[in-house]
């Protein structure tokens, strides 16, 4: 059992860390069982802010260090010559079952908190966004054709959330970009588009083909698990690649979002 007050907010947090016990102590991921996002765990940073698998991924990563230590104990040999693989403890020529080294439980707590690599290295990811975008000269309509996103986020712990996630923030740009918009009466400072009729994100209709490239590394400085936060570069750039696609489609610079009709229309013309 893996335990931390971390919470998965859709984000993959269940399978990232059950993924990284798994393959630390040679158990089948099936047989990992995750409880998140309780008080009575050990704390954690949260999710949120691109920090969620590199803080509480390395601290499940040291845990199970430390357990795969005190299983070269129980099984009486030294822990460089200990192999854990289908849920088996190898080494010394012998083969034992993990379940019978275990006894009763065994248990290990991993601690990580920022250190001197914060002040000495620069640890966060990077990225870059693409957009093809049309413009209709008549109408002002802004319709993006295709987007792509490349990013350097350290080691990709698992390829398909790390894709979702950031095609989900390629998703928000776009939004930022074109449509959402929060409008206020200004006599009452109430909110006026308080809802999801109002205040308009993208619909399927609206996100183009999209793909996501991952550059491929290992930040040895970032943390032992040598990944990087992922959360925020998907979104991070993708609404200003928008701006800048309709910039060059059609020489209006536009400098607050949402690029909105009334924003490109009185300028059109020139085109």
């Amino acid at each position: 059992t893996v335990s931390s007050a971390m919470t998965d907010i859709g984000t993959g947090s269940y399978t990232i860390l059950a993924q990284i016990a798994s393959e630390i102590l040679g158990i089948p991921v099936e047989n990992i069982t995750m409880s998140l996002g309780d008080t009575n765990d050990p704390p954690a940073a949260g999710s949120g802010g691109s920090w969620g698998a590199t803080s509480s991924g390395t601290a499940v990563y040291l845990a199970c260090e430390m357990l795969r230590g005190k299983l070269a104990k129980a099984a009486g040999v030294d822990e460089d010559g200990l192999t854990l693989k289908d849920g088996k403890a190898i080494g010394d020529n012998r083969s034992t079952p993990i379940g019978e080294l275990v006894g009763k439980g065994l248990e290990a707590t991993g601690h990580i908190k920022p250190g001197k690599q914060e002040k000495e290295t620069t640890q966060a990811g990077f990225g870059a966004h693409f957009a093809e975008v049309a413009v209709n000269v008549v109408t002002g309509e802004t319709r993006v054709r295709r987007m792509l996103g490349s990013f350097a986020a350290g080691r990709v712990l698992n390829a398909k959330t790390a894709r979702s996630q950031c095609l989900g923030g390629m998703t928000f740009g776009i939004g930022t970009a074109l449509t959402e918009d929060l409008v206020h009466d200004t006599r009452t400072g109430k909110l006026v588009n308080h809802d999801l009729g109002e205040y308009h994100v993208p619909a399927n209709a609206d996100v183009p083909p999209m793909d996501v490239h991952f550059v491929d590394e290992r930040d040895i400085h970032a943390n032992p698990i040598h990944a990087k936060g992922i959360g925020e570069l998907g979104i991070s750039g993708a609404g200003a690649a928008v701006a800048n696609a309709v910039y060059n489609a059609t020489g209006i610079r536009v400098r607050e979002f949402p690029i909105t009709l009334d924003k490109l229309l009185d300028q059109l013309p020139a085109v």
